[in-house]
């Protein structure tokens, strides 16, 4: 038998690579995690809103560590300013704290057994049959499985997978702003005429403080600041970031030589929001358990790829959904949210729909009737004419 340093090699500290490495050192493997930056959970990139029920998926429990808000619902403003309200009176996201979101991760890791290295460059992943490697700025690694889990830049996937071309980033700005004068229950959605790749948000972090974020693929920034003036011209900006959030399709199941791939760098996010803990989180957790029983008893491929495909399911009917969005006309809201009030799709949403799983909840309004409601009080003139449709 071939020698090798660690049952497995995680590259990438963020929630799918933790995830992937808690699930395979619970069951017992030798487990490494490499990650290049000096602090897990920095740089912070992402909005940090989770459901209540992803993270129970994800055997996360709440922890006052991380959670800096607990919201209740959804505003939706069209782009003339109509509102759409959708409250489920009852606690249903948190708004976390990144950093100490990942840290947190980190601790569960480091309870299963998992060793954790910062600060370490990968350079390299190199396949192999029997005992794949890391290359890193200072060594090589040796395992008899490797993740990659390194986020979206997919420099290391493009060695490994050479078709590696995933199609749906889009660049975001996201600032940390005062003085928002927003209820901190809810979320707040602006759909904008010059907003067309996507919604800007403002989550509240608590009655002051709130994240503000504009996706767009060109000219992000100057939108970034037109939408701030225009909607937000009393706030105060405290912190700035940029980064990129995913709306495509995921990425086919990637094997090579005893490497998986598994996150934002194959896809594994909620293409409609851009979010990818709790899909990343659960194909990670996924990839973990197998990688544990492949190595341990030479089983659970068969498993594996059976529980894959009903997560790969979700991710893809949410990515119709997101293409079928990205299709609705600016104009069209004002009618959409109107008749969405009429037929009181928020008191149905807020009992049957499902944060997460969009697909399951549009296929539950096609067959509970609520589509068609919805379909007669809308009016299609208004999309006619906007779409220039004789």
């Amino acid at each position: 038998m071939q020698n090798y340093d660690y049952d497995l090699v995680v590259v990438g500290a963020g929630p799918a690579g933790l995830l992937t490495a808690r699930e395979a050192a619970g069951m017992g493997c030798r487990v490494l995690v490499l990650e290049e930056h000096e602090e897990i959970g920095k740089p912070e990139r992402c909005a940090g809103l989770f459901s209540m029920s992803g993270l129970k998926a994800l055997g996360i429990p709440l922890s006052q560590s991380y959670v800096q808000n607990v919201v209740r619902g959804a505003v939706f403003f069209s782009p003339s300013g109509k509102a759409f309200v959708l409250d489920a009176k009852r606690p249903v996201a948190v708004v976390s704290n990144r950093e100490m979101f990942d840290k947190f991760l980190a601790q569960q890791v480091a309870l299963n057994g998992a060793e954790i290295v910062t600060g370490e460059m990968i350079v390299r992943i190199i396949p192999d049959e029997d005992v794949p490697s890391v290359k890193t700025s200072s060594s090589s690694i040796s395992a008899r499985m490797v993740v990659d889990a390194e986020g979206r830049s997919g420099f290391l996937a493009r060695q490994v997978w050479k078709d590696w071309r995933p199609k749906g980033w889009i660049p975001i700005i996201q600032a940390v702003v005062e003085n928002h004068r927003l209820d901190r229950d809810f979320v707040y959605l602006y759909f904008k005429e010059y907003l067309r790749d996507f919604f800007a948000y403002l989550i509240p972090i608590d009655s002051e403080l709130g994240k503000l974020g504009v996706a767009a693929r060109k000219d992000t920034r100057k939108l970034f600041f037109h939408f701030l003036q225009e909607e937000f011209g009393h706030v105060k900006t405290l912190l700035t970031t940029s980064a990129s959030i995913y709306t495509g399709p995921p990425l086919e199941l990637r094997q090579s030589g005893r490497v998986l791939a598994v996150g934002d760098v194959v896809g594994h996010v909620k293409a409609t929001t851009g979010g990818g803990v709790v899909y990343g989180g659960l194909c990670a957790i996924e990839t973990g358990r197998y990688v544990a029983n492949f190595l341990l008893n030479g089983t659970g491929i068969r498993e594996y790829q059976e529980r894959m495909s009903r997560i790969y399911e979700q991710l893809k009917s949410i990515h119709k959904l997101r293409v079928l969005i990205s299709h609705i006309p600016p104009k069209f809201y004002d009618s959409l949210f109107k008749a969405a009030s009429d037929v009181h799709l928020d008191m149905w949403l807020s009992t049957e729909g499902d944060m997460d799983r969009h697909g399951d909840t549009v296929k539950a309004m096609l067959k509970s009737g609520m589509a068609l409601k919805l379909f007669m009080r809308t009016n299609f003139q208004v999309l006619k004419d906007a779409l220039s449709i004789p």
